[in-house]
Parts: structure tokens; C-alpha cells; sequence
């Protein structure tokens, strides 16, 4: 496993590029964001090239719904812009959501006129529909996000119906991006989650709970998760995706201190 931190709540009214160059100061390479539209890719790129640092992932569509039928020619074509992008970043992740996020995290449309079943179908085809516009090397993977506090109304907010719409696609390169701030806000153990579904998870986020700050200021187990995953057979990216307690330096510096003593962990055993 690898750490990746994401830019986006870090650094306040800095640039992308200025945020990927101070993360890489405390020895972070690997990065990622939200959506690409309001960044500067060649900028981006950049700060990359400067500080030997990658994108590892980032959104694969910010606009549409995959639980709308009607709405999957526009999650489609950005789909395929995000591809376009991620080939000149060399991305190999982007994620999707079951529902469109407007201003801050709000669910756009909740469809409160269709049926879970109805959603879940249209969630299927879609995602089966996205996964030919994926090329090979590339993949995708499906978050399901809490809806008891950041985002009411999204459809997909468990890890099971997450894993069970992953292997209903059958597509090798769709995994799960296992959020566990989300997960946890939604009841879910963090290390029984990792230990139950390592292996179909593609993508991991991390930040405490509640909060959605760095890890150490809230409830979560974040080492023995950090086992679980490893003993699981997950070697993706655990991506840290978190609002700062207090200022981003001293937050890093923590997720620093974190990642060694995992490792310090690892070699002890």
C-alpha cells in the first residue's frame, strides 16, 4: 500500500499546483482531487513534473446521475473527458458516484418517485455502459457515501450494495472506493469493513469520524484498519481525504507519523 493525499480541503486559496508542491515537502508523491474542470492541468502537471509527484485519482464525472437513464449521456461524455484527461496525468483511477453532488456535497436529485430497484438497475446499465469508454490498465470505482449527514438522498450509502453492484457488472477493473469516514458514519466497523471486502476494494479514502478531520482527532481505528486491509491482500492507494483540524502542515506532519508507525508495525511482524 501506498499513502495518497487529497489536495482539495488542504491549503486554503492556494493554487492546485501550490498545494501539490507544498504536500510534496513532507514527502507525500502521490495526489489526487475532486473534479478536474476548475483546475489548471498544465499547471497541475507542472507541479508534478517539479516535485516528482502523481496523480493517482480523481472524479470521473461531476455532473449526471448513473441511477437516471436519462442522464447517462452526460455522465458518458465526461466519462470520456476524464479518460482524456487521466492519460495525459497517467491517472489509473477515477471515481463515480450512484448521484450528482451539487454545492457542498448536496444530492441534486433525489428521484424519491422511482423505486431502490429501479435505481439499482439504472446503476447497473450505467456503469456497465461506462466500463466501455474505460480502456484497458485503467480503472473505475464506485463510493457509496453517507446520507445521515454530508449527502441525504444519495442512493448508494452501503459497502455490501456496493460490493454487490461491483460483482452484478462483472468487470474486473470496477472496485470499490472504500471511504471510511462515510462507512463509518454509516455504522460500519472500519476494520471489519476492510477485512470483509479488501478484495474488491480498488480505492480507499481516509479521514476521522465524526469530523472529517486527519486521523488521530476522532474515533477510528485507523492502524489495525490499515492491517486489516494489508492482511486482506489490498495494495492500492489509501488516500487521506480530509478537511485539517487546524492548519495543513501540522496535519500532514500527523498522517506522516501515522505511516511509519504502521510501517514500523509491518516490519515488526
Amino acid at each position: 500500500m501506498k499513502p495518497a493525499i487529497c489536495i482539495e480541503m488542504l491549503y486554503p486559496g492556494l493554487s492546485p499546483g501550490e498545494k501539490i508542491r507544498r504536500i510534496a515537502r513532507h514527502g507525500f508523491r502521490h495526489m489526487e482531487f475532486w473534479g478536474h474542470g476548475d483546475k489548471d492541468i498544465a499547471d497541475v502537471m507542472a507541479a508534478c513534473a517539479d516535485t516528482g509527484s502523481a496523480i493517482v485519482n480523481f472524479s470521473g464525472n461531476r455532473a449526471g446521475d448513473l441511477i437516471d437513464p436519462a442522464t447517462h449521456g452526460i455522465v458518458l461524455g465526461e466519462i470520456r473527458e476524464s479518460v482524456s484527461i487521466a492519460r495525459r496525468l497517467g491517472t489509473g483511477t477515477l471515481m463515480v458516484l450512484s448521484n450528482e453532488l451539487g454545492d457542498q456535497g448536496r444530492v441534486v436529485r433525489h428521484f424519491e418517485e422511482r423505486t431502490q430497484e429501479e435505481k439499482r438497475a439504472a446503476l447497473v446499465d450505467g456503469l456497465r455502459k461506462l466500463m466501455k469508454e474505460v480502456p484497458p490498465g485503467m480503472r473505475i470505482v464506485l463510493e457509496p457515501l453517507n446520507t445521515v449527514l454530508d449527502h441525504v438522498g444519495n442512493f448508494l450509502s452501503s459497502t455490501e450494495e456496493a460490493a454487490a453492484i461491483v460483482k452484478e457488472v462483472g468487470d474486473g477493473r470496477l472496485g470499490i472506493l472504500c471511504d471510511f469516514y462515510h462507512t463509518a458514519m454509516m455504522g460500519e466497523d472500519p476494520v471489519a469493513t476492510a477485512t470483509r471486502f479488501a478484495g474488491l476494494i480498488g480505492h480507499v479514502h481516509v479521514a476521522d469520524y465524526p469530523g472529517r478531520h486527519e486521523p488521530g482527532t476522532g474515533k477510528g481505528p485507523w492502524k489495525d484498519t490499515l492491517r486489516a486491509l494489508r492482511e486482506g491482500g489490498y495494495e492500492g492507494f489509501v488516500g487521506f481525504e480530509f478537511s485539517p483540524a487546524g492548519d495543513s502542515d501540522t496535519a500532514l506532519e500527523s498522517i506522516g507519523t501515522l505511516w511509519k508507525d504502521a510501517a514500523k508495525e509491518r516490519r515488526a511482524t
